[in-house]
């Protein structure tokens, strides 16, 4: 009786042992694919801007940890051109300092309207996820397309912001607002 014990409990003392790996589903995904999407989409823009093309390369994040911690992770020893970047996670405030990048999560949509009026024509890329960024003055913005990440851009916002977004860039996008 007491071999018959053992066998039938040891099995739950070896899957206790064995240490657990973090399921897929911990991982956000969506925030890795929108580093990956900012990182790759400022290399293939132009700051006319004379300086903004000097010291560092800087993308600010009002909301998103997680998109923030990516960013540190896989992109802050990079460079965009000759510049390092320099990842800032931003008061949620509509105060925002100069910055090359801004990305505003969804969960401080509220801000946007007062970050619009100050960030116009000034030169920093403002990214978004939300339905309608583009009519409101997002550069780009974030959607979902049959469950796959994608990005939306608006060429008449990037003018103002004196951004020249390169033809790989426009090539790629989901949709492209002239």
């Amino acid at each position: 009786m007491r071999y018959l014990r053992i066998l039938l409990l040891s099995p739950l003392f070896l899957f206790a042992a064995v240490p657990q790996q973090p399921r897929d589903a911990e991982k956000d995904t969506t925030a890795i694919l929108q580093a990956n999407y900012l990182y790759n989409i400022a290399k293939l823009v132009e700051w006319k801007d004379p300086e903004m093309r000097t010291g560092n390369f800087v993308i600010g994040v009002i909301g998103s940890a997680n998109l923030y911690q990516e960013l540190i992770k896989q992109y802050s020893t990079r460079t965009i051109g000759k510049q390092p970047i320099e990842v800032r996670k931003l008061p949620r405030t509509s105060e925002v300092e100069s910055c090359h990048i801004l990305f505003v999560g969804r969960t401080d949509l509220a801000l946007l309207p007062d970050i619009y009026k100050r960030m116009s024509n000034k030169p920093t890329m403002v990214v978004t996820e939300y339905t309608g960024a583009l009519d409101d003055g997002a550069v780009v913005n974030f959607v979902k397309v049959d469950q796959l990440l994608k990005y939306e851009m608006s060429l008449a916002n990037a003018q103002k912001h004196g951004l020249v977004m390169g033809l790989t860039l426009k090539n790629l996008a989901h949709r492209v607002e002239e």
